[in-house]
């Protein structure tokens, strides 16, 4: 059984286990409830936003955009803004 819970996320079975995926190809990602969480196991490639066509001087100029991908078939699963300090912002999913 699969469930959508963000545009680019699945929630599917897989061998009695729920396990959340790409939802473009079906990658599994992590296990569902586990300690890790899927953006810890996924590639991750950061740009200075202040050097991005588009973007202001008066951005900080620290401030980085992050693009998580998935491994399998590089689909971006999810984008964030924060500073090289910050934690990566953790989505909570409830099934």
């Amino acid at each position: 059984m699969s469930k959508r819970i963000s545009p680019t996320l699945n929630l599917d079975d897989k061998a009695g286990r729920q396990f959340i995926c790409c939802a473009s190809c079906g990658a599994g990602l992590v296990e569902f409830g586990g300690e890790t969480h899927w953006k810890d196991k996924v590639p991750v490639k950061v740009a200075a936003v202040a050097g991005l066509h588009g973007w202001s001087k008066s951005v900080q100029p620290d401030l980085q955009l992050r693009e998580f991908s998935c491994p399998e078939c590089g689909h971006l699963l999810d984008s964030e803004t924060g500073l090289p300090e910050d934690p990566y912002l953790y989505d909570v999913v409830n099934p």
